[in-house]
């Protein structure tokens, strides 16, 4: 068990028993007023729109607002810092996603500073070709690689993120050299559909439409099991290459935030997950395969996983 392992396993249990001993279980008086959730992504963006959907069910249980705090740039440093400089009173959070956990793996910020709260979302994302490409399948994929390593171009969001591991872990498997080329979503979907990309990696959601009007042909899924919406694209495990990583969402919280405040934060959090509303705002998003609620325990184990592997992957990249 590595050092942060050991940390992360001593806050959870420190954290339980603190809350299984608490009285009350839950705080009466809160939420009392509104509470700030960080995040490092634009205003309108999808953690945006999430924060603002999981929040409506809790501002209804409790008549308190939760509201995003978006602080953009610098490759999410800011956003963190400014959630450590906040007191621990329960009533600010900062999103994190596999962002956050690359950000640690690269040592531009120290995840032992918070205590994962919940993970609500996770999602699963494709490698896409254009309609008119000649790449039908995997099978095409690694004959042109073989072909002429390092020839292959494929279209990611941003830099030195998630997508770029995804891509690294995929060529490590796969003894491949796919090269990633960064472009924003719009960028990247135009240069894929006018084939001055081979590929592009992206979530179902948001492609969901190009792939039902056949635009976009999705050839491959990172995930544990198809997708019955697509029975015909293979998961890249049924292929032999064990790479299911995909974007997560959850909320973290200072360690040091009183026991019965977390325990009413992860009910609220619990239920609002399953909320009629919410889980149709999922849906709408595609987002509802393997989103699968997670309390502070099993976040953290989960957590724990996600550095070890990130950690490997940005080493391998040479980051």
């Amino acid at each position: 068990m590595t050092q942060l392992a050991r940390h992360h396993l001593r806050a959870a249990v420190a954290v339980a028993a603190a809350v299984l001993t608490a009285a009350p279980a839950l705080a009466a008086d809160y939420p009392s007023r509104t509470v700030e959730v960080i995040h490092q992504y634009g205003p309108g963006g999808g953690t945006d729109r999430f924060i603002r959907a999981i929040a409506e069910p809790m501002q209804e249980a409790t008549g308190q607002s939760f509201v995003p705090i978006s602080i953009a740039g610098g490759g999410g440093v800011p956003a963190y810092v400014t959630f450590l400089q906040r007191p621990a009173n329960g009533y600010t959070l900062v999103s994190l996603s596999p962002d956050d956990v690359i950000n640690h793996a690269l040592g531009r910020i120290d995840l032992t500073q918070v205590l994962p709260l919940v993970r609500i979302q996770y999602d699963q994302g494709l490698l896409l070709v254009s309609k008119d490409s000649e790449l039908k399948s995997l099978d095409d994929v690694l004959a042109a690689e073989a072909a002429s390593p390092g020839g292959l171009k494929v279209g990611v969001t941003g830099s030195a993120g998630f997508d770029d591991a995804l891509i690294g872990l995929f060529n490590e498997k796969a003894g491949t050299e796919l090269a990633t080329v960064p472009f924003g979503a719009a960028e990247m979907v135009s240069n894929t559909l006018g084939g001055h990309l081979d590929m592009m990696y992206e979530e179902y959601g948001p492609t969901r439409g190009l792939i039902e009007s056949g635009d976009l042909i999705p050839l491959v899924l990172f995930s544990d099991e198809r997708l019955a919406e697509l029975p015909d694209v293979p998961t890249a495990k049924e292929l032999g290459y064990d790479v299911t990583l995909g974007r997560w969402r959850g909320f973290g919280i200072k360690p040091d935030t009183d026991a019965a405040e977390l325990e009413t934060l992860v009910s609220l959090f619990r239920d609002a997950a399953a909320d009629e509303g919410y889980k149709k705002v999922e849906a709408e998003s595609a987002l509802q395969y393997r989103s699968e609620f997670m309390g502070p325990e099993e976040f953290q184990t989960f957590l724990d996983k996600e550095i070890e592997t990130y950690s490997q992957i940005m080493n391998q990249l040479g980051y």
